[in-house]
């Protein structure tokens, strides 16, 4: 199995990558905190292997997930809308990551889920991080939004 991912995000390029690094992760609400006196956001998550998805599934058929965290550091403001403030353990796909550059380096990077939630982050400048904790573990199903199928 492949060393674990380690991402680090300062530039607009580099949060394209980890969009797609990103894509099909579950989390929920109460993997989900705002530091507002260290000015940071995490969230913690079930992330797809795509590295390893792009090989080709094992001979079994499957794929993996991996426990990962995502750190963003300089977060000036959080908005959420679309995502139950009340339901710490609501299930949550992560489509994407888009980002806007705004003055002087600032950003606004929003977090779009499946049905429509989006998280936004408001940040003095990009600073994100992403990394994967344990050991993957084998899943059945791929991330394919416009597929039947739903992801595990």
């Amino acid at each position: 199995m492949p060393n674990p991912l380690k991402l680090i995000a300062a530039e607009i390029e580099d949060m394209e990558i980890l969009s797609a690094a990103l894509e099909g992760m579950i989390t929920s609400p109460g993997e989900m905190s705002y530091l507002k006196s260290v000015r940071a956001f995490t969230v913690m998550g079930s992330r797809f292997k795509w590295e390893d998805a792009a090989k080709g599934p094992e001979p079994t058929n499957s794929w993996f997930r991996i426990r990962s965290g995502l750190y963003f550091g300089d977060v000036m403001g959080v908005k959420s809308t679309g995502i139950s403030q009340t339901n710490p353990t609501e299930a949550l796909e992560l489509l994407s990551l888009s980002t806007h550059l705004g003055e002087d380096g600032q950003a606004d990077i929003s977090l779009n889920f499946a049905g429509g939630g989006t998280l936004c982050l408001t940040m003095e400048c990009i600073n994100v991080t992403l990394t994967d904790t344990g050991e993957p573990w084998e899943t059945k199903l791929k991330p394919g939004h416009d597929e039947a199928s739903s992801a595990d």
